[in-house]
Formats: structure tokens, sequence, C-alpha cells
């Protein structure tokens, strides 16, 4: 839990970030990074139950990812709501990749194993090549959390983002664990947060399990 100052009276903000449905690249394990890759079939079917998973918590608002494929599932979930649009927060964007953007995990590896071992084992001190750092990617996905839940407190809203993105949120959130920071998250699922004030509560049960290894002393990961 992120704690800090709250809003007094003022009731908390319950936020269900959702990961985008699956898309092409998701199935081929490259990182898309704001490359602007439409749902597959399967994840159009994964934005439509998670629409349909949301359409009875009473959500007021509905924000995304400026991305294309994020855009999609908001708008599912909006109206599956009854809800008259989405908005846009780009503080949702997914993680920007620098030079491993459309590049398997292996071939990130082998083309920055120095690199490659932080993003897998400290994403803290991580950086891609060329791109964001994934602290910083942390601190801004963390901040649209406050910021979406100070502006709507005692609602029940959603936003739809990306898989390393949900990651970051939980790793600020409930700290460092000794398992992988790259747990198992499907495409189109949701994780609850409470948001009051700068305090912020990851309230879905959550399995933050080992991901399996490649080879010895290189874990792989799984792509955002």
């Amino acid at each position: 839990m992120i704690t800090g100052s709250t809003q007094g009276e003022a009731r908390p903000c319950r936020l269900h970030l959702v990961r985008h449905g699956q898309t092409l690249m998701n199935v081929e394990n490259r990182f898309r990074g704001r490359r602007d890759v439409p749902l597959s079939t399967i994840g159009r079917a994964e934005a439509w139950g998670a629409a349909r998973r949301l359409s009875g918590l009473g959500l007021s608002v509905v924000y995304t990812s400026p991305l294309g494929r994020a855009r999609e599932v908001a708008e599912a979930i909006a109206a599956a709501s009854e809800l008259a649009d989405v908005r846009e927060h780009d503080g949702l964007v997914n993680l920007e990749y620098g030079r491993w953007e459309g590049l398997t995990r292996e071939e990130c590896a082998d083309a920055d194993p120095a690199l490659w071992r932080l993003y897998a084992d400290d994403p803290e001190r991580a950086i891609c090549p060329d791109g964001e750092s994934l602290a910083a990617a942390a601190d801004r996905v963390v901040g649209a959390l406050r910021g979406i839940g100070r502006a709507h407190p005692g609602e029940t809203v959603a936003a739809v983002s990306h898989g390393v993105m949900l990651r970051l949120a939980v790793l600020r959130v409930e700290g460092p664990s000794d398992d992988d920071w790259q747990f198992e998250l499907p495409t189109g699922s949701s994780l609850a947060f409470e948001i009051d004030g700068d305090a912020i509560t990851l309230v879905s049960p959550l399995d933050r399990s080992v991901a399996k290894l490649a080879a010895p002393g290189l874990r792989l990961g799984r792509t955002g």
C-alpha cells in the first residue's frame, strides 16, 4: 500500500485498472510499446468480457491510454455501462521501449544482456535503451491513479492501460516481493485499487508468482 495524506471526509475512489485485450504482437510475445497495434479477434472478445464484468459496478467514468487497443476496450466498457464517452489520460500510456519495441524477450536479452538483466531483476534501476526508465513509468502510472482518484472521490471508475503498467503500479503500491515483478496477468483482466487522497491500496487478491527462467541466471519475464 502507498500511504499518504487523505481527503478528510471524502470517501475513497474505487478504480478498476484494466489490461487491454490481446493483439497479434501479444501472441508473438513482442514488445508493443507505443505502436498503435490493433486488437485481435480474441482481444475484441476479451474487451467485451471485461465490459460485462464491470457493467454492474456503477461506473461513473472510463479513462484510457491514448493507444487504440486500450481505447477500444475502454469504449466497450463505457457502452456496457451506458456511459457517453471515455477520457484519454497520457499517464496510462504504455512504457516507451525504445530499441526494444517490436522485439521478443529473447532478442532483447541477446542485444542488451546487461540492460535486460536489470529489466528482469531490478526494475527500479532499469531503463529501456533509447526509451523510458521503468521508475519513470511507475511514477507516471501511480500519478495517474492518484489524479483520477482525487477527481472522483466516492465513485467507482475504470481505466484501461497496458500489462507492464499494471505490474509497475502493483510494484509501487505493494512494494517488491521475493517473487517476480512480472507476475501473470491475462489480457482483458483487471485489478481494483482504492484511492484515498495520496493513499493507494490494492484491493484485488493477487498471486505474484515467479516467472519461468529461459536460461540459467536470465529471467525473461513477460512482455507488457
